[in-house]
């Protein structure tokens, strides 16, 4: 393959690793490597990260890379990145951590989200900030540091977000980007700048909050010592980039009005790309910025996607790890030859997703998991696809409100690494019933979008406009009339069972044992 230097360099500081990217500048695919970093959950809805496990994952995966491309530093043009959001990471003034990170999927402040609900108002809110309230965002989290530990909030400097934290250790700035600064959830959507007047109604210090730049923003270059240590050459430049939704937005090519993509992770969203914030009367999606500083794009995201997937495997599948290794091929990958077994709709067996609450669509962090409908006749691989299929379900309520809100995609893009398989790319297409086109790199397209940002920043694409000729599809697949009747009825019943159970899930959280 014939590779056309300068070269950019991507990490995707994720909820399980970095996984690290080098591409070329027509969007060539150069070397990857996923340096993995663990979740600790103490006590139930917690989820913590150590930041440091973060630095030695971009280290290590930065030095893996240089090594597997074979190519000179000083083609490396710049480092970018993207990140996951939502998160609360308190730093001293020196950039060292004061707290674990505490990352998206962390639902411990929903008292403090309460609060905001009292002082500020639901719809107030979801009109100021562009989102949803829910205890996931940033905000309500650093009112939880600051009622549980305000010594914390006292030495805090800055509260930053993943990538960015990378991007302080580099640099020496403090300072995030317009897409990630979105989902934090102190932002003013309308007006880009952090939302003051609430901030203070709140009792939330805005000073501690980081100087917004847009995702192109070069924010310093390697010095010699830094370079050295890397692998890299002294000057190399050091782009923010954006958080992980709006960089898999453009690296799904959804740069353009209307255009829409699904993504399948730990977490799982759908998408569309808009010039304006969308509104939603019942308040299912939110507002995030585009990469772009013209677009936005507004979402609907929900917790536990392929997390759902990780926690089947973790407590029922654990074999399938040994027999993956005979057959060289992954557990999942066992999991789903199962799965193709089971006709659809798995043996009229449903699978409630909410394994930590809920955001979209119902934004309800007491929803728990639910398999209902078990009989003697299942076994296991009625499990596996039924979860699948619960992950979808819920996708759906998704997609039916961006088409109340007058977005009804004639195709839909899919990306993430639960796109890489044909067993879920078939029973997504079907249950959404549009068209689905799979990427060509499906695990890195978010890496690819934080890729474009560098090459907007330093001129090599004009604009983030030329996305779209770097992105690539390897097919498209046409849904199945009958099947998609059938998960209609599915659907149905899906709303029915945890509109039925909500009142029980709340009963849950506050029984006390």
């Amino acid at each position: 393959m014939e590779l056309y230097p300068p070269f950019f360099m991507a990490h995707d500081i994720g909820t399980t690793g970095d996984k690290a990217t080098l591409w070329d500048s027509v969007g060539s695919l150069v070397a990857s490597h996923v340096a993995k970093y663990a979740t600790s959950h103490p006590k139930e809805g917690w989820a913590e990260q150590e930041p440091r496990d973060w630095w030695l994952a971009f280290v290590t995966a930065t030095r893996e890379l240089m090594k597997t491309a074979n190519i000179s530093p000083s083609e490396v043009e710049a480092v970018s990145f993207s990140g996951q959001m939502m998160g609360c990471l308190p730093l001293d003034r020196d950039g060292e951590p004061l707290h674990p990170a505490i990352i998206w999927m962390d639902t411990r402040s929903i008292k403090q989200a309460e609060v905001i609900a009292r002082r500020i108002g639901e719809t107030d809110y979801y009109r100021a900030s562009g989102l949803r309230l829910s205890p996931t965002w940033s905000l309500p989290k650093i009112m939880w540091m600051r009622d549980t530990k305000p010594e914390i909030l006292e030495r805090a400097y800055r509260f930053l977000q993943a990538k960015d934290f990378i991007v302080a250790k580099l640099t020496g700035k403090f300072v995030t980007d317009y897409s990630d600064a979105s989902l934090s959830g102190a932002l003013n959507v309308k007006e880009a700048e952090w939302a003051f007047e609430m901030l203070e109604e709140l009792e939330v210090p805005a000073d501690k909050l980081p100087e917004i730049k847009p995702s192109t923003f070069i924010a310093g270059e390697l010095g010699t010592d830094m370079a050295e240590y890397l692998g890299l050459a002294p000057g190399t430049k050091v782009v923010i980039g954006g958080g992980d939704g709006p960089c898999a937005t453009v690296g799904a090519g959804a740069v353009e009005e209307g255009v829409t993509y699904n993504y399948i992770g730990a977490s799982s969203w759908i998408s569309v790309c808009t010039s304006k914030p969308l509104f939603d009367r019942k308040m299912r999606t939110f507002n995030m910025w585009h990469l772009d500083p013209k677009l936005f794009t507004p979402a609907g995201t929900m917790q536990m996607a392929g997390g759902s997937y990780e926690w089947l495997r973790t407590v029922m599948c654990e074999s399938e790890d040994s027999i993956s290794r005979v057959l060289g091929s992954s557990a999942y990958e066992v999991m789903n030859l199962e799965a193709q077994n089971i006709p659809p709709g798995s043996g009229k067996l449903l699978y409630l997703p909410y394994l930590m609450g809920e955001r979209a669509p119902w934004w309800n962090p007491h929803a728990r998991g639910v398999l209902l409908g078990l009989s003697r006749t299942h076994n296991r691989g009625h499990i596996i696809r039924a979860v699948v299929e619960g992950v979808f379900f819920n996708l759906k309520l998704v997609l039916d409100a961006f088409g109340e809100m007058g977005y009804k995609p004639e195709e839909m893009r899919i990306i993430g690494g639960g796109a890489k398989d044909r067993l879920w790319r078939e029973i997504a297409c079907n249950i959404y019933g549009v068209p689905l086109l799979p990427s060509s790199r499906p695990e890195e397209a978010t890496s690819l979008g934080a890729a474009i940002a560098a090459m907007v920043a330093d001129g090599t694409l004009k604009d983030f406009g030329e996305a779209n000729r770097l992105v690539r599809f390897t097919e498209r697949i046409e849904p199945n009339a009958d099947l998609v009747s059938k998960y209609e009825k599915m659907q149905k019943l899906f709303v029915k069972a945890y509109t039925n159970l909500e009142p029980i899930f709340r009963d849950l959280a506050d029984l006390g044992l």
